[in-house]
């Protein structure tokens, strides 16, 4: 994770409520006609779930996403994880494809994309997703 975090590429976001309550890594990844934020990962400590933390992690990183110049979101979401899925459809996410062994123990993912700005990023400047 912390390679991850340390990239040049990198932006991460921390909440922190008597220690450390959860974090969201972004990284910025260029593409043909512009930039993608990329989730690499969002996690909420246990004690700290059902409170509108991770919401509020990802309103937060979509805005550094902004901030980056960046038009749209991605991430993936393993195929069994429904809470994730549930979470990231309710944020606006959208279900683009599946890539088929994904993970290191060969599952699946779902890939998942948001459009940030009015000007939505087309199939063509997707190029690197699902990666």
């Amino acid at each position: 994770m912390r390679r991850f975090a340390e990239a040049k590429k990198a932006r991460v976001v921390v909440a922190e409520q008597e220690g450390l309550a959860g974090f969201c890594v972004m990284h910025v990844e260029r593409v043909p006609g512009g930039c993608v934020g990329y989730i690499v990962t969002l996690d909420v400590a246990v004690a700290f779930r059902r409170r509108g933390l991770a919401a509020e992690l990802m309103r937060r990183v979509e805005d550094t996403a902004r901030e980056a110049g960046c038009q749209a979101m991605a991430l993936h979401v393993s195929v069994g994880n429904d809470g994730a899925i549930r979470f990231y459809e309710r944020c606006g996410y959208e279900r683009s494809a599946r890539a088929e062994g994904f993970y290191e123990q060969g599952g699946d993912a779902w890939v998942y994309r948001k459009a940030l700005s009015v000007a939505e990023v087309t199939g063509g400047e997707w190029g690197s997703f699902p990666r």
